[in-house]
Protein backbone atom coordinates (compact mmCIF):
# COMPACT_ATOMS: atom_id res chain seq x y z
CA UNK A 1 0.00 0.00 0.00
CA UNK A 2 1.52 3.87 -0.79
CA UNK A 3 2.76 5.33 1.85
CA UNK A 4 3.25 9.30 2.21
CA UNK A 5 6.67 8.99 1.67
CA UNK A 6 5.61 7.02 -1.86
CA UNK A 7 3.76 9.67 -2.90
CA UNK A 8 6.05 12.46 -2.77
CA UNK A 9 8.90 10.41 -3.99
CA UNK A 10 6.82 10.08 -7.49
CA UNK A 11 5.45 13.51 -6.92
CA UNK A 12 8.85 15.50 -6.62
CA UNK A 13 7.64 17.03 -3.68
CA UNK A 14 8.44 17.07 0.08
CA UNK A 15 6.43 14.73 2.89
CA UNK A 16 4.74 17.76 4.43
CA UNK A 17 3.31 18.94 0.55
CA UNK A 18 2.14 15.57 0.46
CA UNK A 19 0.35 16.29 4.20
CA UNK A 20 -0.70 19.55 3.05
CA UNK A 21 -2.43 18.42 0.15
CA UNK A 22 -4.17 15.64 1.79
CA UNK A 23 -5.59 17.85 4.18
CA UNK A 24 -6.61 20.72 1.32
CA UNK A 25 -4.85 22.66 3.59
CA UNK A 26 -4.54 26.34 1.89
CA UNK A 27 -0.41 26.99 2.89
CA UNK A 28 -0.56 25.02 -0.24
CA UNK A 29 -1.00 26.12 -4.16
CA UNK A 30 -4.19 24.32 -5.54
CA UNK A 31 -1.92 23.32 -8.38
CA UNK A 32 0.54 21.11 -6.10
CA UNK A 33 -2.84 20.02 -4.26
CA UNK A 34 -4.01 18.64 -7.33
CA UNK A 35 -1.12 17.56 -8.76
CA UNK A 36 -0.54 15.64 -5.10
CA UNK A 37 -4.10 14.21 -5.39
CA UNK A 38 -3.73 12.96 -8.93
CA UNK A 39 -0.60 11.19 -8.21
CA UNK A 40 -2.23 9.69 -4.58
CA UNK A 41 -4.82 8.28 -6.41
CA UNK A 42 -3.12 6.76 -9.35
CA UNK A 43 -1.00 4.75 -6.64
CA UNK A 44 -4.37 3.61 -5.08
CA UNK A 45 -3.27 5.79 -1.56
CA UNK A 46 -5.83 5.13 1.35
CA UNK A 47 -4.95 7.07 4.04
CA UNK A 48 -4.94 6.31 7.69
CA UNK A 49 -8.00 7.54 9.44
CA UNK A 50 -6.64 6.23 13.21
CA UNK A 51 -3.63 8.05 12.58
CA UNK A 52 -5.25 11.14 11.77
CA UNK A 53 -7.97 11.42 14.41
CA UNK A 54 -5.06 10.70 17.06
CA UNK A 55 -3.00 13.44 15.24
CA UNK A 56 -6.53 15.72 15.33
CA UNK A 57 -7.65 14.51 18.23
CA UNK A 58 -11.11 13.56 17.08
CA UNK A 59 -12.94 10.86 18.73
CA UNK A 60 -15.76 10.03 16.40
CA UNK A 61 -15.62 6.23 16.34
CA UNK A 62 -17.97 4.04 18.63
CA UNK A 63 -17.17 0.60 20.05
CA UNK A 64 -20.12 -1.82 19.69
CA UNK A 65 -19.85 -4.64 21.43
CA UNK A 66 -21.75 -7.88 20.87
CA UNK A 67 -22.09 -10.89 23.42
CA UNK A 68 -23.18 -13.40 21.12
CA UNK A 69 -22.18 -12.92 17.35
CA UNK A 70 -23.95 -16.22 16.43
CA UNK A 71 -27.52 -15.05 17.41
CA UNK A 72 -29.28 -12.88 14.66
CA UNK A 73 -31.06 -10.75 16.50
CA UNK A 74 -27.60 -8.46 16.63
CA UNK A 75 -27.02 -8.68 13.01
CA UNK A 76 -30.82 -6.73 13.47
CA UNK A 77 -29.77 -4.98 16.28
CA UNK A 78 -26.40 -3.76 14.12
CA UNK A 79 -28.36 -2.96 10.74
CA UNK A 80 -30.61 -0.50 12.68
CA UNK A 81 -27.02 1.34 14.36
CA UNK A 82 -25.48 1.38 11.27
CA UNK A 83 -27.91 2.62 8.84
CA UNK A 84 -29.12 6.12 9.02
CA UNK A 85 -31.82 7.82 6.88
CA UNK A 86 -29.25 10.24 5.45
CA UNK A 87 -26.65 7.34 5.02
CA UNK A 88 -24.36 8.82 7.09
CA UNK A 89 -23.15 5.52 8.52
CA UNK A 90 -20.92 5.91 11.72
CA UNK A 91 -17.84 4.44 11.72
CA UNK A 92 -18.03 1.86 14.50
CA UNK A 93 -15.53 -1.30 15.76
CA UNK A 94 -17.32 -4.39 16.47
CA UNK A 95 -16.44 -7.27 18.44
CA UNK A 96 -17.90 -10.10 19.98
CA UNK A 97 -17.85 -11.63 23.81
CA UNK A 98 -18.43 -14.82 23.04
CA UNK A 99 -20.71 -15.23 25.50
CA UNK A 100 -17.56 -14.26 28.65
CA UNK A 101 -17.84 -11.45 30.86
CA UNK A 102 -13.84 -11.83 30.82
CA UNK A 103 -14.20 -11.70 26.74
CA UNK A 104 -16.25 -8.34 27.27
CA UNK A 105 -13.71 -6.51 29.54
CA UNK A 106 -11.24 -7.49 27.01
CA UNK A 107 -13.07 -5.71 24.35
CA UNK A 108 -13.73 -2.73 26.15
CA UNK A 109 -10.13 -2.25 27.44
CA UNK A 110 -9.23 -2.59 23.54
CA UNK A 111 -11.87 0.23 22.64
CA UNK A 112 -10.79 2.46 25.47
CA UNK A 113 -7.37 2.09 23.95
CA UNK A 114 -9.00 2.86 20.54
CA UNK A 115 -10.16 6.06 21.97
CA UNK A 116 -13.64 5.32 20.98
CA UNK A 117 -16.27 8.49 21.71
CA UNK A 118 -18.39 6.07 22.91
CA UNK A 119 -19.59 2.05 23.60
CA UNK A 120 -22.37 -0.03 22.92
CA UNK A 121 -23.33 -3.10 24.63
CA UNK A 122 -25.47 -5.74 23.52
CA UNK A 123 -26.77 -8.41 25.82
CA UNK A 124 -23.66 -7.90 27.83
CA UNK A 125 -23.18 -10.10 30.70
CA UNK A 126 -21.43 -7.56 32.50
CA UNK A 127 -22.49 -6.76 35.87
CA UNK A 128 -24.47 -3.71 36.60
CA UNK A 129 -21.89 -1.67 38.62
CA UNK A 130 -19.06 -2.64 35.77
CA UNK A 131 -21.64 -1.00 33.34
CA UNK A 132 -22.18 1.75 35.87
CA UNK A 133 -18.53 2.40 36.34
CA UNK A 134 -18.03 2.23 32.43
CA UNK A 135 -20.76 4.99 32.09
CA UNK A 136 -18.76 7.25 33.97
CA UNK A 137 -15.81 7.09 31.85
CA UNK A 138 -17.54 7.44 28.47
CA UNK A 139 -21.22 7.44 27.21
CA UNK A 140 -22.14 3.87 27.30
CA UNK A 141 -25.71 2.32 26.07
CA UNK A 142 -26.75 -0.86 27.52
CA UNK A 143 -28.67 -2.88 24.67
CA UNK A 144 -31.48 -5.52 26.34
CA UNK A 145 -31.38 -4.68 29.83
CA UNK A 146 -32.31 -2.05 32.11
CA UNK A 147 -29.26 -0.35 34.59
CA UNK A 148 -29.85 2.81 37.03
CA UNK A 149 -27.48 5.41 35.87
CA UNK A 150 -26.87 3.88 32.68
CA UNK A 151 -28.99 4.88 28.78
CA UNK A 152 -30.64 1.81 27.86
CA UNK A 153 -32.72 0.54 25.30
CA UNK A 154 -34.71 -2.64 25.27
CA UNK A 155 -37.89 -5.35 24.74
CA UNK A 156 -40.99 -5.07 27.65
CA UNK A 157 -39.30 -8.34 28.91
CA UNK A 158 -41.83 -8.57 31.49
CA UNK A 159 -45.14 -8.12 28.67
CA UNK A 160 -43.52 -10.54 26.29
CA UNK A 161 -43.53 -13.19 28.96
CA UNK A 162 -47.20 -12.61 30.06
CA UNK A 163 -47.99 -12.55 26.50
CA UNK A 164 -46.08 -16.24 26.35
CA UNK A 165 -47.82 -17.24 29.24
CA UNK A 166 -51.48 -15.90 28.04
CA UNK A 167 -50.94 -17.87 25.09
CA UNK A 168 -49.74 -21.04 26.48
CA UNK A 169 -52.65 -21.17 29.40
CA UNK A 170 -55.14 -23.52 27.99
CA UNK A 171 -56.88 -26.07 30.10
CA UNK A 172 -55.08 -28.40 28.13
CA UNK A 173 -51.95 -27.74 29.58
CA UNK A 174 -51.68 -29.38 32.92
CA UNK A 175 -47.53 -29.52 32.53
CA UNK A 176 -45.74 -26.54 31.23
CA UNK A 177 -42.21 -26.20 31.29
CA UNK A 178 -40.04 -22.73 30.60
CA UNK A 179 -36.33 -23.43 29.38
CA UNK A 180 -34.55 -19.85 30.94
CA UNK A 181 -32.35 -17.48 29.30
CA UNK A 182 -29.62 -18.36 32.05
CA UNK A 183 -27.59 -14.98 33.05
CA UNK A 184 -28.34 -13.65 29.83
CA UNK A 185 -29.91 -9.80 29.15
CA UNK A 186 -33.60 -9.98 29.56
CA UNK A 187 -33.86 -13.65 31.05
CA UNK A 188 -34.49 -13.30 34.62
CA UNK A 189 -37.83 -10.93 33.93
CA UNK A 190 -39.06 -12.99 31.22
CA UNK A 191 -39.27 -15.91 33.37
CA UNK A 192 -40.62 -14.05 35.86
CA UNK A 193 -43.23 -12.98 34.03
CA UNK A 194 -44.19 -16.51 32.90
CA UNK A 195 -44.28 -18.10 36.25
CA UNK A 196 -46.35 -15.43 37.88
CA UNK A 197 -49.27 -15.96 35.34
CA UNK A 198 -49.36 -19.55 36.80
CA UNK A 199 -48.74 -18.90 40.33
CA UNK A 200 -51.80 -18.92 41.52
CA UNK A 201 -53.09 -22.39 39.26
CA UNK A 202 -52.71 -25.31 41.13
CA UNK A 203 -53.36 -27.51 38.31
CA UNK A 204 -50.43 -26.74 36.00
CA UNK A 205 -47.07 -28.27 37.14
CA UNK A 206 -44.06 -26.11 36.46
CA UNK A 207 -40.78 -27.05 35.11
CA UNK A 208 -38.11 -24.72 34.96
CA UNK A 209 -34.47 -25.71 33.40
CA UNK A 210 -31.42 -23.43 33.13
CA UNK A 211 -30.31 -22.51 29.34
CA UNK A 212 -28.19 -20.23 28.05
CA UNK A 213 -29.90 -18.29 24.85
CA UNK A 214 -28.60 -20.84 22.26
CA UNK A 215 -29.77 -23.46 20.45
CA UNK A 216 -27.62 -26.41 22.30
CA UNK A 217 -28.83 -25.06 25.25
CA UNK A 218 -32.06 -25.31 24.12
CA UNK A 219 -31.56 -28.94 22.91
CA UNK A 220 -30.13 -30.12 25.98
CA UNK A 221 -32.61 -28.91 28.07
CA UNK A 222 -35.68 -30.67 25.66
CA UNK A 223 -33.93 -34.00 25.43
CA UNK A 224 -34.22 -34.01 29.29
CA UNK A 225 -38.13 -32.74 28.98
CA UNK A 226 -38.85 -35.08 26.51
CA UNK A 227 -37.16 -38.31 28.39
CA UNK A 228 -39.16 -37.66 31.27
CA UNK A 229 -42.18 -39.81 32.55
CA UNK A 230 -44.30 -36.66 31.62
CA UNK A 231 -43.24 -34.30 29.00
CA UNK A 232 -44.71 -31.11 28.91
CA UNK A 233 -47.11 -30.28 26.66
CA UNK A 234 -45.95 -26.37 26.17
CA UNK A 235 -42.93 -25.09 26.53
CA UNK A 236 -41.70 -21.11 26.71
CA UNK A 237 -38.41 -21.14 25.33
CA UNK A 238 -36.29 -17.90 26.46
CA UNK A 239 -35.43 -16.98 22.93
CA UNK A 240 -35.76 -18.22 19.31
CA UNK A 241 -32.42 -19.97 19.08
CA UNK A 242 -33.64 -22.10 22.49
CA UNK A 243 -36.97 -22.97 20.38
CA UNK A 244 -34.84 -24.30 17.63
CA UNK A 245 -32.71 -26.49 19.43
CA UNK A 246 -36.53 -27.70 21.20
CA UNK A 247 -37.65 -28.55 17.62
CA UNK A 248 -34.49 -30.76 16.80
CA UNK A 249 -34.88 -32.68 20.16
CA UNK A 250 -38.38 -33.37 19.35
CA UNK A 251 -37.27 -34.79 15.95
CA UNK A 252 -35.46 -37.14 18.07
CA UNK A 253 -38.27 -38.22 19.88
CA UNK A 254 -40.49 -38.19 17.27
CA UNK A 255 -42.64 -34.79 18.53
CA UNK A 256 -44.15 -32.40 16.36
CA UNK A 257 -44.37 -28.57 17.84
CA UNK A 258 -48.30 -27.78 17.46
CA UNK A 259 -49.14 -31.25 17.12
CA UNK A 260 -47.98 -33.05 20.25
CA UNK A 261 -47.21 -29.81 22.21
CA UNK A 262 -46.91 -26.13 21.86
CA UNK A 263 -43.95 -23.96 21.53
CA UNK A 264 -43.32 -19.99 21.69
CA UNK A 265 -40.19 -18.45 21.35
CA UNK A 266 -38.76 -15.01 21.64
CA UNK A 267 -37.27 -12.63 19.37
CA UNK A 268 -39.18 -13.43 15.74
CA UNK A 269 -35.62 -14.22 13.92
CA UNK A 270 -36.37 -14.59 10.27
CA UNK A 271 -35.91 -18.11 10.88
CA UNK A 272 -38.93 -18.15 12.49
CA UNK A 273 -41.02 -17.44 10.05
CA UNK A 274 -39.94 -20.00 7.52
CA UNK A 275 -42.62 -22.66 6.53
CA UNK A 276 -40.46 -25.50 7.96
CA UNK A 277 -40.62 -23.77 10.80
CA UNK A 278 -43.38 -22.11 12.13
CA UNK A 279 -42.12 -20.62 15.04
CA UNK A 280 -44.74 -18.90 17.67
CA UNK A 281 -43.19 -16.34 18.88
CA UNK A 282 -42.84 -12.95 20.82
CA UNK A 283 -41.80 -10.15 18.35
CA UNK A 284 -39.98 -6.59 18.62
CA UNK A 285 -38.47 -4.14 16.00
CA UNK A 286 -34.57 -4.96 16.57
CA UNK A 287 -33.90 -2.65 14.08
CA UNK A 288 -35.35 0.68 16.03
CA UNK A 289 -33.66 -0.81 19.25
CA UNK A 290 -30.36 -0.45 17.18
CA UNK A 291 -31.38 3.03 15.51
CA UNK A 292 -32.35 4.35 19.20
CA UNK A 293 -29.20 2.71 20.80
CA UNK A 294 -27.49 5.18 17.92
CA UNK A 295 -29.74 8.29 18.52
CA UNK A 296 -28.89 7.63 22.38
CA UNK A 297 -25.30 7.14 22.20
CA UNK A 298 -24.89 10.30 20.61
CA UNK A 299 -27.12 12.33 22.92
CA UNK A 300 -25.12 11.40 25.70
CA UNK A 301 -21.59 12.28 23.61
CA UNK A 302 -23.24 15.86 22.56
CA UNK A 303 -24.60 16.46 26.57
CA UNK A 304 -22.49 14.37 29.14
CA UNK A 305 -25.46 16.08 32.01
CA UNK A 306 -28.64 14.54 30.18
CA UNK A 307 -30.68 13.06 32.02
CA UNK A 308 -30.50 9.28 31.47
CA UNK A 309 -33.00 7.00 29.29
CA UNK A 310 -34.50 3.69 29.57
CA UNK A 311 -36.41 3.22 26.21
CA UNK A 312 -38.39 -0.29 26.13
CA UNK A 313 -40.11 -1.45 23.13
CA UNK A 314 -43.57 -3.03 22.78
CA UNK A 315 -43.69 -7.23 21.90
CA UNK A 316 -46.14 -8.73 20.26
CA UNK A 317 -47.62 -12.33 20.30
CA UNK A 318 -46.99 -13.75 16.51
CA UNK A 319 -48.84 -17.37 16.39
CA UNK A 320 -47.75 -19.71 13.47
Amino acid sequence: MATMDDIAARAGVSRGAVSLALRRSPKISAKTTEHIFKVATEMGYRPNLNASRLAAKDFSTFGLLVSDLHNPIMADILDGFVMTDDGDIPDTYLASGFNSAKTERAMIDSFLSHRVKGVVLLGSLLPDDEIRKLAQQLPTVAVGRSIDSVDCVLVDDVLGGRLAADHIKKPRHTHVAHIDGGDGAGAAPRKTAFLNVFESNDAVDLTVLKGDYTQEGGYRCARVLFSGPRPPSAIFAANDLTALGVLGAAREFGLIAGEHFDLVGFDDITLAAYDYISLTTISYSRADMGRIARELVQRRCSDVHAPFQTIELPPQLIVR
